[in-house]
């Protein structure tokens, strides 16, 4: 493991911590507070399961000719750009966590490099869909027509695959170049329309005219990353990327008592937080218009509140039941939609919440746990696309965008791996740098908690795999620290260390044996400066 990596991992323990207490919920709960539900091998059991049944329609269910994955498990032959981005990451997962060897994933990569390679490409970019040959399938009205955002998705899969196939055989060595040469064909700047004003989604070639231009706040911040840095000749500048993107702020707004400096004051579809982000660690991304760490993380906390608090009551979600964003229709609600707290017809996507693990995976587990024991529920590479809990009907088919997130996000909870893949890669770091996103500023304490508003306490699980509780601290100065668990209604200290802390983020881990599943505690940082921080949690 490299230093990057290991930097990382640790990192990633603040994700199993960042989400808040649900005290508020618990007339709503399903769960006892002091059963075994959320011990850390119950969830791993369910977490493996269905995190592998999501890869597999990557690999088992993707198309054997060209490698490339299906829009829709029961949409036909046609095959999609931006899924099949998401499921190069996937690819990867898979190989990382066995369930298939390096050289099946690279045997399967080599087929979707070849696709690209072959394909009908506009300006470098890819059309929308195509067909297992390379030739382009309409999408709408767009017929010989990139899709410079798809693109977009396809090259941050690719990307993370360069940094991870880093082999010097001829196999891996031969993927590198192959997919630097892609990325060096890409003319990114080609889809700054006749004014050059910032990107545009699409080029129709027949008619050489641009559509929808692309502006913040949406799923497309990879879109300019991905042109920032692109190869001199086909890379946009930093002021086409702050006249296009065009972000508004709001940085003293809040919703439901959650900071939400970016977009609507609800947030939109989840997917907003989840596509830029399998790659972009939003940890470590800040600019003069947000924390993307926070950004995010709020969103998530205003989608669950509303679906807890503020949907109908007859829609019949709950605190483990909860997750709106884009996918199938269920029963009495068929469409497709991407669903928001603005747009709700009472169906939850699987993918919402779990593919929001880093930001709130207890309040994501509740879902997971929930849902894998329902029988409506299950499709053929794990959780129905959409659900409607008020008729308990569900859409069992897999959508390619929807399957991706859900692997992808679920292992950057569990160890930070695609984060840490693409933000190493040397194109990353320049389009950061050229977008002035940069590394937050810190302050001492517990920088990526997040207290839910409705309680006031943050709720905490052991991590599945490692089977601690972790959570993360930040240090201007360095020295001895101490950290003490204590229970809140005995004042009893069930745990307590002395670290020497460096200056900069710190990890705490510590284990449940003193601990009473679903009771109160304060964690508290005493700083080598004798400077108190106390943290209310609740104990899972």
């Amino acid at each position: 493991m490299n230093k990057i990596f290991a930097l990382s991992v640790v990192l990633a323990l603040s994700a199993c911590s960042c989400s808040s207490g649900s005290g508020a919920d618990t007339g709503g709960d399903r769960f006892s507070p002091g059963d075994q539900t959320y011990a850390p091998s119950a969830v791993r059991r369910v977490l493996d399961r269905q995190q592998k049944a999501a890869f597999e329609f990557f690999y088992n269910g993707a198309d054997p000719q060209s490698g490339m994955a299906y829009e829709g498990n029961n949409r036909g032959n046609t095959v999609t750009t931006g899924g099949s981005g998401f499921g190069v990451m996937a690819l990867i997962v898979g190989v990382e966590r066995g369930w298939i060897t390096r050289e099946e994933g690279t045997g399967q990569l080599r087929k979707i490099v070849d696709f690209l390679t072959e394909a009908d490409r506009y300006k470098g970019a890819w059309s929308h869909w195509y067909s297992p040959d390379g030739s382009y399938v309409a999408f709408g009205d767009q017929k010989a027509t990139g899709d410079l955002v798809e693109s977009s998705f396809m090259m941050a899969g690719l990307l993370a695959a360069y940094e991870y196939f880093d082999g010097t055989d001829d196999v891996e060595t031969g993927l590198r170049e192959d997919i630097d040469n892609l990325y060096r064909t890409v003319d990114w700047s080609g889809y700054t329309g006749e004014n050059g004003d910032g990107l545009y989604w699409l080029w129709y070639s027949e008619t050489d005219t641009y559509s929808l231009k692309i502006s913040g706040w949406n799923e497309a911040l990879v879109t300019y990353l991905m042109a920032l840095a692109a190869p001199e000749g086909h890379c946009i500048d930093a002021e086409t990327y702050r006249r296009g993107w065009n972000l508004q702020s709001f940085p003293q707004r809040k919703t439901y008592g959650y900071e939400l400096p970016l977009g609507n004051e609800l947030g939109g579809p989840l997917f907003f937080s989840h596509y830029t982000f399998l790659g972009f660690d939003p940890r470590f991304m800040q600019d003069d218009k947000a924390w993307y760490w926070r950004q995010n993380l709020s969103h998530t906390m205003v989608n669950r509140h509303y679906c807890i608090h503020s949907a109908p009551e007859t829609y019949d979600y709950g605190v483990d039941m909860w997750g709106l964003t884009a996918c199938y229709g269920a029963g009495s609600s068929p469409n497709y939609s991407a669903r928001n707290p603005q747009n709700d017809d009472g169906v939850i996507a699987p993918t919402a919440a779990l593919s929001a693990y880093p930001y709130t995976p207890f309040y994501s587990t509740q879902v997971l746990l929930n849902m894998d024991r329902i029988s409506e529920c299950q499709g053929e590479f794990g959780l129905a696309d959409a659900y409607k809990p008020s008729e308990k009907a569900a859409n069992r088919d897999h959508l390619a965008i929807d399957q991706g997130p859900i692997v992808v996000m679920i292992e950057n909870y569990r160890s930070g791996l695609i984060w840490n893949l693409l933000m190493s890669n040397d194109h990353v770091k320049a389009a950061l740098e050229k977008a002035d996103i940069g590394m937050p500023s810190f302050e001492d304490g517990f920088p990526f908690a997040n207290i839910e508003t409705g309680s006031g306490y943050m709720d905490m699980m052991q991590h599945p795999d490692r089977e601690k509780y972790e959570l993360d601290y930040y240090l201007g100065d360095g020295g001895t620290a101490k950290v003490e668990v204590v229970r809140e209604s005995t004042g009893e200290c069930v745990y307590s260390a002395s670290p020497e802390a460096v200056s900069g983020l710190n990890s705490l881990a510590f284990g449940a044996d003193r601990v009473t599943r679903g009771e109160k505690y304060f964690i508290r940082l005493t700083a080598p400066g004798g400077r108190i921080h106390q943290l209310p949690v609740i104990l899972h």
